[in-house]
């Protein structure tokens, strides 16, 4: 078995594909689109595996298809080529072994030559990933179906084997000061100078709509996943009495973990600049392409506001989703009928009217961080953007101020208890207002010590800290006024 060569080949489930090629096939009656969607087929996503004469190969093929009834469309694709790197690496050893008969020694050396010797080291993060596909797989085999008696590796109690790894350390934890995020911001996603004149030499595409998204991940600490899913329903415009738009997250959230987001004002109103302008010219564009593929949309014809759902027809069936429990995949394909033609009813939209990937939007953001670099060379300036960014460290900028904000003003609510001789001895006092925890729910954190690096971070950096911290609050007053409605609330 190869990684994709003659001995084997691997295609995944794509019912879009089924329903825009499938085609009559000679002495075969059979409705194509029908059979894949039909209850009990295959799910969306499910990798299956050929061998040379195009029969399915086992093990794989059967261990996905269990493991495609509790793994999304990603995950199965990111286990997929991960698995097959494994049986890859196996076959080149000398001698040669496969999946069952691999030793722990073997995959011991599969570790290492992934996060040692290889050209390119794997990260820690992107190994435990690896780990958790090959778990999978020995849990199958061994749970399952009984085809080995136990693993190739022992697991103590804890979790912990020999595959394990640290993934995270506090150095993990980068976020931007005030300064940087303005120069990231106007300089590297929207295209300007560093005094804010436009540069004419500019060809980055959207730039509102990219500067308006990067706004809501660094005001509310949406993943991602999060903030580049978001229907246009979901956030609506500004509010007359200038408060904040309260979006609820579920399916789109992480493990599915339920919590509720704050876009503040100022952010809401730079989303409406870029819908009245950038959307609106890509909406307009994307009318005739959208109508050439209605077949395959979810065409939206009632939206119940009060009730949080949506009506419509999908693949030719009446469908009505509550808009919190929309997948990924349903929210991609969402469109509605305009004065125009079908519009699409995503926030944050691309070309031909269709959310960006992911792997755009990293794009993007890369983009703009060489921009940012190169400008700041070119103008003679000190560094003002870190030599490394990410998008989720706009994420980390969120957390980190958010923590030591409400860490500040719950310690201020304190010394005036006792200053009034009052006391606040309760544990579910203290819990309560734990800043900890409640920025364990604004992140939608499954395990407190996600959080607590974080806080981690910010003991061994609390100068640094600070002092970004009064940089933001002298500039923007979004984290102070956030925290701010937080932390008395949750103190009375």
């Amino acid at each position: 078995m190869s990684h994709s060569g003659g001995i084997v080949e691997y295609v995944f489930v794509s019912h879009r594909k089924v329903r825009r090629h499938a085609g009559a096939v000679e002495g075969v009656d059979l409705d194509w689109v029908e059979y894949v969607t039909r209850a009990g087929a295959l799910k969306e996503g499910t990798p299956f595996f050929l061998g040379s004469d195009l029969r399915p190969l086992e093990p794989l093929t059967s261990c996905f298809f269990e493991l495609a009834k509790r793994l999304d469309a990603g995950s199965l694709e990111d286990y997929a080529y991960d698995l097959m790197d494994l049986v890859g690496f196996l076959e080149d050893l000398d001698p040669p072994t496969d999946l069952l008969s691999a030793t722990e020694d073997d995959l011991v050396a599969y570790k290492d030559e992934l996060m040692e010797y290889r050209d390119e080291p794997v990260s820690a993060a992107t190994w435990m990933r690896r780990r958790a596909a090959i778990h999978n797989f020995y849990d199958w085999a061994v749970e399952d179906v009984k085809l080995l008696d136990r693993r190739p590796y022992h697991r103590r109690k804890n979790g912990k084997d020999v595959l394990s790894v640290s993934v995270v350390n506090d150095l993990d934890v980068r976020h931007l000061t005030y300064s940087q995020w303005r120069f990231l911001k106007q300089v590297g996603l929207r295209g300007l100078l560093p005094d804010e004149r436009v540069d004419r030499s500019f060809r980055g595409a959207a730039p509102l709509r990219n500067s308006a998204a990067a706004e809501v991940a660094v005001t509310t600490g949406m993943r991602l996943r999060e903030f580049s899913t978001l229907l246009d329903i979901e956030v609506g415009p500004p509010r007359r009495d200038g408060s904040a738009a309260l979006v609820d997250l579920r399916e789109m959230a992480k493990y599915k973990l339920p919590r509720t987001v704050e876009i503040q004002h100022a952010t809401l109103r730079e989303i409406d600049f870029y819908r009245r302008t950038e959307r609106a010219k890509i909406v307009h564009a994307a009318a005739r392409t959208l109508h050439r593929h209605r077949a395959e949309l979810f065409v939206v014809d009632d939206i119940n506001s009060r009730q949080g759902k949506v009506s419509g027809v999908l693949h030719g069936r009446r469908r009505t989703f509550t808009v919190k429990d929309m997948d990924v995949a349903t929210r991609r394909i969402a469109v509605i009928e305009g004065d125009r033609g079908l519009e699409p009813m995503a926030l944050f939209v691309g070309r031909g009217g269709r959310m960006l990937s992911p792997q755009r939007w990293h794009q993007v953001f890369e983009d703009a961080h060489v921009r940012a670099l190169r400008i700041s060379k070119e103008h003679k300036l000190e560094t003002v953007v870190p030599r490394a960014f990410k998008i989720h460290d706009l994420r980390h900028t969120f957390a980190i101020f958010m923590l030591q904000l409400l860490t500040e003003l719950v310690a201020a609510q304190e010394a005036e208890l006792r200053r009034l001789g009052g006391h606040t001895v309760y544990l579910a006092d203290h819990i309560s207002r734990s800043p900890q925890l409640t920025v364990q729910r604004l992140l939608g954190h499954r395990q407190a010590t996600s959080t607590m690096r974080y806080l981690r971070y910010i003991r061994k950096t609390n100068l640094l800290v600070a002092r970004a911290i009064a940089d933001w609050n002298a500039q923007d007053t979004t984290y102070a006024d956030y925290a701010a409605r937080l932390a008395p609330g949750r103190a009375a």
